[in-house]
This record gives C-alpha cells, structure tokens and sequence, in this order.
C-alpha cells in the first residue's frame, strides 16, 4: 500500500489508507490494552451498532485499507474504544468526501436513524436546541428520501440558514458535523439549489465576515448555481473572505469539471488579475499553478510573465495533498522534530509511522489550506492529539520561530485544530506582546476563537481589544484590520457579549469589526447554545 508521497507530502495516502489509518492506530493506542490486540478485539466487535461477528483477518484488511470499512462498523470502533460518539464517523466521512476522485453526492446513514425525520425537522426549524448529532441524522433522513417535498413553503430555506449560522460558529467536531451535513444538502435533488442560494446571500450579508467556508462548502456541489455563485465572488466579491472561499473552492470544482467552457474562460482572467497581496491572498499562487497545470492551454494567461509552463519557478500544485514551492529549510527542520516527538508513543505491532510523519508534513507544508486543515483534523482525531499540540508549542516557543513568520503562521494554524487549555496562555502571549511579527499575531489571534475559547477569563480580551484596535488606528493596514476582525470572532466564541457591545457601539472601531460584532450579538440564543454541541 502505497503511504507516502515520494516528497513526504502524503499525497500517496488516498482516503481508504487515511481511514483505515485513522482506525488503526485508535486501537493500537487504546485506553483498554486488551482491546490492543487484533484478536481480542475481533472477539468483542459484535455489539452496538455492529449486529454480526467478524473475524481477524475483517479486522486486518479494514485496517490496512484492503477492503472499505462500512459505516457502523466505524461507529462500533467509537463504541468499543470508549471515544466521542461521531469522533471517527465524522472524520471518516470528511476524509472519504475531501480525498475522493469525483464529487461525493450523498453518503449513506451511518446506522438507522434513532428518531422519526419528522420529529428532527420540527426541531430543526423551532427555537429549540440542535446537536450536531441531530443534524447528522436529519440530513441522513433528507438524504434517504432525495424527493421529498417539506412543508410549509420555505422550510429548506429556514433549515439551510440555521445550518449555515450554527456551523460558522462552532468549532471542532461540532464544527465538522454542520459542514458535513451541509456539503450533503447542496447536493440534494429537491432542496440543493435553494441551499446554494441561501449560501450565497448569507455569505454576502449578515453572515460576510464568516464567509469563507460558507462559499469553500460550495466545491462539492456540481449544479451549475454553485459555480455560478462561486465565480460571482471570484469576479465581484462580497467581502475579501467569501473571496478566499471562492479561491478556495476553485480547485476542486477545476478538477471536477464543475465549470463549462464559458465560466472557465472568466475563471482564467479572474485568477490572472487576483494580485494575492494581504492576510488572505495565500491561495491565489497555488490556484494559478494548479489551474495551469489542469488547463495547460491556459498557463501563460495565467501565469503571465512567470509563464512558459506549469513550473513556473515553482513545482505544480496537485489537488489534493500536492507539492507547492519546497517548503524552506526552517519549517522541514519543525516537521522532522514535531514527527520524532511521536516516537514517545507507545506504538504497536503494526503502525506505520510513515503514515503520521507524511500528514504532519501535510498540516504543516501544503500550501494548500484544505490539505492542511483536513491533515490536522484527521491527526487530532487520534491519540497522538496532545503529543502533537506539545510538540508545536516546543517549536513555537524557539525565538526563531516568533521572528520566522513563514513558520510561525503554520505551526499557530495546526495548533489551532489540536490544541488545548494548556496552549492558551502561549497564543494569549503571542497576540499582544510588541514585537511579535504581524502575521504571527494574526495567526495567534485566529487561534484564540477555537483553543480552550471558553476559558478566557479575567482581562485578557478586553486588553487585547484595546490592544489591537490601537494598532489599527496607527496604522490601518490589511493585516492589523483582520486580526481585530478575528479577535471579534475570539469574543463571540468566549461568549463576552459586553465587549462585544463595546465593539458595536465604538464610533471609532474597524467598521468591519463593529458589523460583527453586530452579527454576533444578533445571533439567537438557541444558535449559540446549539453551535457548542
């Protein structure tokens, strides 16, 4: 089984070899030892959601990706280990929509809905509290029934919109569960096209400083709606985050021939023209080189005077998990010592330690930010999690690492996914303290919304407002304005609705902070609550 990308990059891991990683090494380094042993725990996987015996060699072949594992079988490996419900199911799911060759256009239920479709849509669309889980089951039900007709009139366009503002705002496995289940309703036959058009008002208005992976949702989709609203926030934004998305989402919907001829000629003189300059500009090279490479017609439109070819100066971009420029000699020196800290884990007879070593290189090095994101959420949902956030926080805290921001910035945005409390106090430091480079304080400040956001207590926030929006009346440059729009996002996450109204009521603040600001606090109570499950 092929594991690892000939760069390291883990493009070689194809989402079969990353499930039935993500299973393996859950049981190697299971809390219960016994169930360490592959016959031991063949022996006790009748149960639960899995009604049938299964022997060794099942077991085995899940395991090293010889064979798809079924959905509740997924389901009985959280059972078994004692793991949160939905911790495997959802990252597997995310693995088999993200690295899969074509769109995935439905997934099938994870196990029979444990309450009525009915009884879930009436939740869905009152004032009452949803899970995550909840949400993972209505969208199975809807799924199911690809016909079916909801009533009164507006109810998919009341559920899309409370899906789309309660995904926005959650975080972790909450977080993956709402993107999910709304990767799946835009490709749903009756009710997608309205899902697409709520997407998109709600990434031009109240939702717009959220925007970016309302419209990244949108690569998985092939109505022809979808690429339309994708490229009207490519050419004529809303705001620069629905514009990132919109990049964003290019590179899946290129591969997937989401675009026809017409659309793909607009998509050539929008990347052409995108200057990739600011905080969020990042994408805009790896799309060039990807684009060109995909439509080699197209490369010296795209990549002007760095044309003549795909290379250009630069490796071509493979989606996904392919190899951008050589990352610098700094951030390949962090992988290799963040990767030699997981041999502190206890392994097991039979894990690859190829396989961590290629998707920590992926968080860390891709240029691309999916492959990243989703190497991080894959790594965190395994129990090297805590050995990892450690191991970044080791690397962030060398003062080369503060002053280096093309290092800092990756190993900030890893350990957002994976870390904890015990991270809090270094990202807290690092979003205040002068001196700390602008784009490593961004990064720090992004990273308060989503580590232990909860635990923010005392004066910190209020300091670090203050802090920042000092910072921005001096200066006012791109920079500066998105880390006080990211800290308005660290505030609504914490809950702290006084210094959110501060925020909405100061005459002299970021307009843009005080819209959020505004969208935070306008958000309904059952949202919010629903968001943290």
């Amino acid at each position: 089984m092929n594991t690892r990308a000939a760069d390291g990059t883990g493009a070689g891991l194809g989402r079969r070899a990353r499930t039935a990683w993500l299973l393996r090494v859950n049981r190697l380094l299971a809390e219960e030892k016994p169930l360490r042993s592959l016959p031991a725990f063949a022996a006790a996987f009748h149960g639960g959601s899995y009604g049938r015996e299964v022997s060794v060699s099942t077991v085995s072949r899940w395991e090293t990706g010889r064979t798809p594992v079924p959905w509740n079988a997924v389901r009985r490996y959280e059972e078994l280990l004692g793991l949160p419900r939905n911790l495997l199911t959802a990252t597997a799911r995310t693995v088999r929509r993200y690295w899969a060759p074509g769109p995935i256009l439905d997934v099938d239920p994870v196990a029979p809905a444990a309450r009525h479709l009915e009884d879930l849509l009436e939740q869905a669309v009152s004032g009452d509290v949803m899970t995550g889980d909840d949400w993972d089951q209505l969208v199975d039900g809807l799924c199911a029934a690809p016909d079916a007709v909801l009533m009164p009139s507006g109810t998919w366009s009341r559920l899309a919109e409370r899906l789309v503002e309660e995904m926005v705002i959650a975080d972790d496995l909450p977080w993956m569960l709402r993107f999910e289940s709304l990767n799946r309703l835009l490709n749903h036959r009756r009710g997608g096209r309205t899902v697409i058009a709520v997407c998109g008002v709600m990434a031009a208005g109240r939702a717009r400083l959220t925007a970016t992976e309302i419209v990244c949702a949108l690569d998985n989709c092939g109505h022809p709606a979808a690429a339309d609203q994708v490229l009207r926030e490519l050419t004529d934004p809303s705001g620069a985050l629905a514009h990132r998305g919109a990049v964003m989402a290019c590179f899946r919907k290129v591969d997937y021939r989401h675009f026809d001829e017409r659309q793909l000629s607009t998509l050539v003189r929008a990347v052409r023209d995108c200057t990739g300059a600011g905080p969020l500009g990042d994408q805009i090279e790896p799309l060039r080189s990807h684009l060109s490479t995909a439509h080699p017609e197209f490369a010296r439109t795209v990549l002007g005077r760095r044309g003549g070819g795909p290379l250009a100066g630069r490796r071509a971009v493979r989606h996904p998990g392919g190899t951008g420029p050589a990352a610098g000699a700094p951030v390949a020196a962090a992988v290799r010592r963040v990767t030699a800290r997981l041999g502190a884990v206890e392994l097991g007879q039979g894990c690859d330690p190829a396989t961590p070593a290629a998707l920590v290189t992926e968080a860390l090095a891709s240029p691309l930010f999916d492959v990243r994101l989703y190497a991080s959420f894959l790594l965190a949902a395994t129990p090297y999690r805590s050995t990892l956030a450690d191991a970044l926080v080791a690397e962030l805290v060398r003062p080369m690492a503060i002053r280096d921001e093309e290092l800092a910035v990756p190993l900030l945005e890893v350990l957002r996914v994976l870390g904890d409390h015990r991270h809090r106090g270094l990202l807290q430091w690092l979003a205040v303290t002068p001196g700390v480079p602008r784009f490593t304080a961004y990064a720090a400040v992004r990273g308060l919304g989503h580590v232990a956001a909860d635990r923010s207590t005392g004066d910190f926030l209020r300091d670090a407002v203050a802090h920042h929006h000092a910072v921005w009346l001096t200066d006012r440059d791109p920079v500066t304005a998105a880390t006080l729009e990211s800290l308005v996002y660290a505030l609504g996450m914490a809950s702290r609705d006084d210094l959110l109204a501060t925020v909405r009521s100061g005459a002299d603040f970021l307009p843009g902070a005080r819209t959020a600001a505004a969208w935070w606090l306008s958000i309904p109570g059952h949202r919010r609550a629903s968001a943290l499950l």
